[in-house]
C-alpha cells in the first residue's frame, strides 16, 4: 500500500512549510513543478533542496510531471513511476506552488495539476491514497477523478 502526500508551497514562510512536512513525518519531497522557481526564494529548487537536506528530507525535481508544460506521455510516465518508486520506500510528498488542492467555487474544481492530472494517474498505478496537506495543517482525501479539472 503506497500513500502519497500532496502539498503546495503557497506563500508559506520556510519555518511554517517545514512544520507541515514535519507534522506529517515527510521524508522525501518530489518537486512536480515544470520549472523549479518561485517568487519566494525559499522555494527555488537549489535553495529548497539545500534547506530540505539540512532538515533530513530528501528532494528530487521531476519537471516531466509539471502542469505548465505538458510532457510527452513516456516522460510523464517515467516521472509518475519515480514518485511511486520513492513513495514505496519513504513517506513522500509531491509539491507544486498551489497551496489549495481545490477551488472555492460552488462546485469545487482541481486547483492544481497535483489533483487534476497526477493524483488520478498515481491512483490508477497503485497509490492507495493521496493525502492533501492544507495550509492550516489539516489534511483531506477525496476522489480526484470526480473533481472537474482542466488537466
Amino acid at each position: 500500500m503506497i500513500d502519497i502526500y500532496s502539498i503546495g508551497h503557497g506563500r508559506h514562510a520556510w519555518k511554517d512549510f517545514l512544520a507541515l512536512l514535519k507534522k506529517y513525518e515527510i521524508a522525501f519531497l518530489c518537486d512536480v513543478r515544470s520549472v523549479a522557481r518561485s517568487r519566494w526564494v525559499q522555494f527555488n529548487g537549489a535553495v529548497l533542496a539545500a534547506n530540505l537536506l539540512d532538515n533530513g528530507i530528501g528532494y528530487e525535481w521531476l519537471p516531466e510531471t509539471g502542469g505548465k508544460r505538458l510532457a510527452k506521455t513516456e516522460d510523464l510516465e517515467r516521472g509518475v513511476e519515480r514518485i511511486l518508486e520513492i513513495a514505496s520506500e519513504v513517506k513522500t510528498v509531491m509539491m507544486c506552488s498551489e497551496s489549495q488542492p481545490l477551488t472555492t467555487h460552488k462546485i469545487p474544481r482541481a486547483n492544481c495539476h497535483r489533483v487534476g492530472m497526477l493524483a488520478p494517474i498515481l491512483r490508477a498505478k497503485g497509490a492507495a491514497s493521496i493525502i492533501h496537506i492544507l495550509p492550516n495543517g489539516d489534511a483531506i482525501e477525496f476522489d480526484e477523478s470526480a473533481v472537474p479539472s482542466i488537466w
